[in-house]
């Protein structure tokens, strides 16, 4: 066997091996946040969909946050397995600390995502809680997609392996926040109760909204990844990003309205019939995330 083939085998066989590695990491993360609910008892023996989504959510996050590892420059075999293993941990409790501000900041103490999953099972919910999973995800791959500005030069590599942690946390934070103001702006502009319709069990409510959420989160990690040269340069680009996502998802969803069901009205489909429309949801679902797809790779 060649040496370059033996070589790529063995990167190959051992960046699969961390994967799994991650995987069973991101399975206790997720077993502490859920420590009081039986995982196995409510997948298999309830059947719970619910939470089973969920669950989904956070294991698509935790790949995403693998993949963003992987995305950046190679720094040896070695090095590699170590930040992989270092951001899987710290990737994993961001994503748990994203669930919980959105449990109890962004939605309010009035929203109880336990009950609402576990005990009523509700599927609309557990979209929304698998969204902030997977475009918490999103929002740490664009954050160490790439390397930082070296905040303190006179400390060599290690200055930079402290300056893409910083630089972690600060999008991650950046990115809540942003995750919170466009719930807030949903919430004033749509003609209905957000918050109630979910609470009624209105599952295209749900898609809808985890649409949105991860349309936003990909856009802001579409805008944040990759090298960063200049901090005004990529928060600009972060600006600029998300302002086309303001103007165009809406005018984008109204266009999908109009091709697809043009005889319709999506808000009537999802929110005034007495069984919501969950297929017309995800037509609208389609025109926010395909559009954040389109905005991005036209930059």
């Amino acid at each position: 066997m060649e040496e370059n083939t033996l070589t790529w085998l063995t990167h190959t066989v051992t960046y699969v091996t961390l994967f799994y590695i991650s995987f069973v990491i991101a399975k206790l993360f997720f077993k502490l946040k859920n420590r009081k609910i039986n995982i196995e008892n409510e997948l298999t023996i309830k059947d719970n969909v619910a939470f089973a989504v969920t669950a989904t959510g956070y294991f698509i996050g935790t790949t995403i946050i693998f993949l963003g590892v992987l995305h950046g420059e190679s720094h040896g075999l070695l090095t590699d397995v170590i930040l992989i293993l270092c951001y899987s941990f710290f990737g994993n409790f961001l994503l748990i600390l994203s669930s919980i501000i959105n449990e109890k900041i962004v939605f309010g103490k009035k929203f109880k995502f336990y009950r609402e999953v576990i005990r009523d099972e509700n599927v609309g919910t557990g979209f929304i809680e698998a969204a902030n999973f997977i475009g918490s995800g999103l929002i740490i791959f664009g954050a160490i997609s790439g390397r930082n500005i070296n905040l303190f030069p006179e400390h060599g590599e290690l200055g930079h392996y402290v300056s893409d942690f910083l630089s972690l946390l600060f999008f991650w934070a950046l990115g809540q926040i942003i995750i919170f103001i466009f719930l807030k702006v949903y919430k004033k502009v749509v003609s209905y109760d957000f918050i109630k319709e979910i609470q009624k069990d209105n599952n295209a409510i749900g898609i809808v909204y985890a649409s949105i959420l991860i349309s936003v989160a990909f856009l802001y990690s579409f805008a944040s990844k990759g090298d960063i040269d200049s901090w005004e340069t990529a928060l600009e680009d972060i600006a600029y990003h998300l302002g086309l996502a303001i103007i165009l998802l809406p005018l984008s969803r109204l266009f999908v309205e109009k091709v697809i069901l043009p005889k319709s009205n999506l808000t009537d489909e999802i929110v005034n019939q007495e069984i919501p429309n969950k297929g017309a949801a995800l037509i609208e679902a389609f025109a926010y995330i395909g559009s954040a797809i389109i905005i991005s790779f036209c930059m």
